[in-house]
């Protein structure tokens, strides 16, 4: 009897501890059934279809300084994004076989100058004798022919003099920035191996790969171009380079700010938009072809890093996350998140995601 009264309470707790759960399940706050009013915008394209392309911003002068001997590396006065100016020492090869080897090109440039002074003289003492008729034709030309090989030995003298000069201590050609640093000092390099690459702080351009099938759409399009998450600017097509390229099916073209005065940062990520112009050959409709999305700023969720909107769907809203480009005044450029037509809370103040909702009318 002990046994079943105690199975029979055992059972009746468990009974009465899945109910009580299942109550607590199925409460839901009243909030969550209730509708609230809101009220809803469109997202809006804004213009006509547009190209948008990426790109980059091109500097004026792109260099790989490269080794012109081999030898050890012993300085490397700047780093990676270190600016420095036209004639500055970018790279010097000063170990003593360097100077060594340096030495010995002055020693013979200095022996090749002092052979052509004694084989001028002698063929000016040549020159006597012959009209004397003390020295023959044959001294006569072997005289001057002296000369023209001791000249010949000079020039090569000097000529490597001044490669070595300028390999032991490579300049910069111009005010630039050091754009990346292939290795440290004390390595040993061979000729020709790249060093540093190096750029101009000069304005240089926008290049962006135009695909085939869109290049008929050039002439008479409007062109446009965006550096980082900055603002649209107007730009000015400068030409197209070369042939097309058979694998990518793209051809190079380079754009320039239409007022100059705007500035460029080289090696900038940047796009570029072409809108208007002749449709392509194929009028096609791809991904790639974009109108400007915008959302008014007041709808905007903000959690940290993150900007959101509520979209209004069958009745209730919905948090999406928003990739999100200029301002321009109180609406924001939306780069992905969203589909032309879509109804967004136009507060979402006492929003959550799936929350019951009526649009006032």
């Amino acid at each position: 009897m002990r046994i079943r009264s105690h199975a029979l309470v055992t059972v009746v707790g468990t009974v009465l501890a899945v109910t009580g759960c299942g109550a607590r399940h199925e409460a839901k706050p009243a909030t969550d059934s209730t509708p609230i009013t809101i009220s809803t915008v469109p997202v809006l394209a804004g213009g006509e279809a547009a190209l948008v392309l990426p790109a980059r911003i091109a500097a004026g002068e792109e260099v790989v300084v490269g080794a012109r001997m081999a030898g050890r590396v012993t300085a490397l006065p700047y780093r990676e994004g270190d600016r420095f100016h036209a004639g500055a020492t970018l790279v010097a090869f000063d170990a003593p076989e360097s100077r060594e080897a340096l030495g010995a090109a002055r020693a013979a440039l200095e022996a090749a100058r002092l052979r052509g002074v004694q084989a001028g003289l002698q063929e000016s003492r040549m020159e006597s004798l012959f009209v004397a008729r003390v020295a023959s034709q044959r001294e006569r030309e072997l005289a001057q022919s002296d000369r023209r090989d001791a000249e010949a030995a000079l020039a090569a003298a000097r000529a490597a003099h001044s490669e070595l000069s300028a390999s032991v201590a490579i300049p910069a050609p111009f005010d630039g920035v050091v754009v990346r640093r292939m290795l440290d000092p004390g390595a040993a390099v061979s000729a020709g191996q790249p060093l540093l690459a190096i750029r101009s702080r000069a304005q240089g351009e926008i290049v962006s790969s135009i695909p085939e099938s869109d290049l008929g759409r050039l002439p008479g399009a409007r062109f446009a171009f965006r550096s980082g998450e900055g603002p649209w600017r107007d730009a000015v097509l400068v030409r197209v380079d070369g042939m097309t390229d058979f694998a990518t099916r793209t051809r190079v073209a380079r754009f320039r700010p239409a007022r100059p005065a705007d500035p460029l940062d080289p090696g900038a990520f940047a796009r570029v938009r072409i809108t208007g112009g002749a449709p392509g050959p194929t009028g096609r409709d791809d991904t790639s072809m974009q109108r400007t999305l915008s959302v008014p700023a007041r709808s905007l969720v903000r959690r940290g890093a993150l900007a959101g909107v509520y979209v209004v769907r069958e009745g209730r809203a919905y948090l999406r996350w928003l990739r999100l480009g200029a301002v321009d005044g109180e609406r924001v450029e939306v780069l992905s998140g969203l589909d032309p037509g879509d109804e967004i809370a136009a507060d979402p103040a006492g929003l959550v995601d799936g929350r019951v909702v009526e649009v006032a009318r």
